[in-house]
């Protein structure tokens, strides 16, 4: 992680610069009004997932810049209520593979500055993700060499956990796993101190899942029908009474439950990669606004080995097995 840190330091550098961007306004948040809550989930972080946490710290060494700046970016959704964002779909396809397709939104101040990166750590598995400079590799698209695929949906809540750990944390620990019973379990496991949906496909396991995790409250669904697929946005589906404490009229809840009824009916039936892709591009789905906006779209087809990527341009399509080990290859033609 220092080498990360180190070789995208002027990236990281650029979105802590900005004047009146969401980095500076967390750090204000920290400092002020969530500032206890702030201290009591970065210990409860450390001590769950320490290993983690180190890499946070490396991190941040490696970039030149504040661990604190660091924990508070990372941190942002575990503090309390924090925005909108992204769309899943998961499920088994028609041919017998498992499908998972995400949209990854966010503000449009750093669309151009996220990008693909790979991380090759001796001891983990090879993990491919769609990184924000400064934030933990984990909390948006991944895809490891060890067969497993992850889409994090952000969730709001009104009151985190603070015996829990940071939400972008938990994702690292069960990336890291080398199956898919032990990602599982780490999702399950280990609180969150905010709210992820937590959208997931397991190669060798032929099984696709959603885990919500809200604030240590956990439910989960597994995809049981071919074609049919999981469908996530950002409000808690599994959990119940999920949304406690936030208002039936918050906008981006409203907006939320709107973009997910665009989501179902569009993807009535979700047998191919595309599909899915059809139905993340769709109207409504795909976000175009400043403050909502889809960076890529993402679609992994583990019964073709292949994965298709979508940003500003024309898709991509690649081979699965070289794009979680960081390499760009196309996919493999068989007779």
């Amino acid at each position: 992680m220092r080498a990360l840190g180190d070789e995208h330091s002027d990236a990281i550098m650029a979105w802590r610069a900005l004047v009146g961007g969401s980095w500076s306004g967390l750090i204000e948040y920290a400092d002020g009004f969530a500032a206890q809550r702030f201290d009591a989930i970065v210990a409860s972080s450390k001590r769950l997932l320490p290993t983690e946490s180190a890499e946070l710290a490396a991190l941040a060494d490696g970039a030149g810049i504040p661990e604190r700046d660091l924990w508070v970016l990372n941190l942002r959704g575990d503090l309390g209520r924090d925005g909108t964002g992204c769309s899943d779909l998961a499920g088994l396809a028609a041919d017998g593979g498992v499908l998972l397709g995400h949209n990854e939104d966010g503000d449009a101040e750093v669309r151009e500055l996220i990008r693909l990166i790979t991380l090759d750590i001796d001891g983990d598995p090879c993990v491919t993700v769609l990184w924000y400079p400064g934030m933990l590799p984990a909390n948006s698209f991944v895809t490891t060499s060890a067969g497993l695929s992850f889409g994090m949906d952000h969730l709001p809540t009104a009151v985190p956990n603070l015996g829990g750990a940071g939400r972008h944390l938990v994702a690292r620990h069960a990336q890291r796993q080398t199956d898919g019973a032990a990602a599982r379990a780490a999702l399950t496991d280990v609180p969150c101190a905010g709210a992820f949906a937590f959208n997931m496909i397991d190669e060798p396991g032929g099984r696709a899942d959603v885990i919500e995790n809200v604030s240590g409250r956990v439910a989960a669904a597994r995809a049981e029908t071919a074609a049919i697929p999981l469908r996530h946005v950002n409000h808690p589906c599994l959990v119940p009474d999920g949304t406690r404490g936030i208002p039936d009229d918050d906008r981006w809840l409203a907006e939320s439950r709107g973009r997910g009824a665009l989501l179902e009916a569009g993807s009535v039936r979700a047998a191919t990669a595309a599909d899915v892709m059809s139905a993340l591009r769709a109207p409504g789905v795909l976000n175009t606004e400043e403050h909502l906006y889809t960076y890529a779209t993402t679609v992994v087809d583990t019964a073709r080995g292949r994965v298709l990527v979508r940003g500003h341009g024309d898709e991509w399509e690649g081979d699965l097995a070289a794009f979680a080990r960081g390499r760009r290859a196309a996919p493999v033609v068989t007779a």
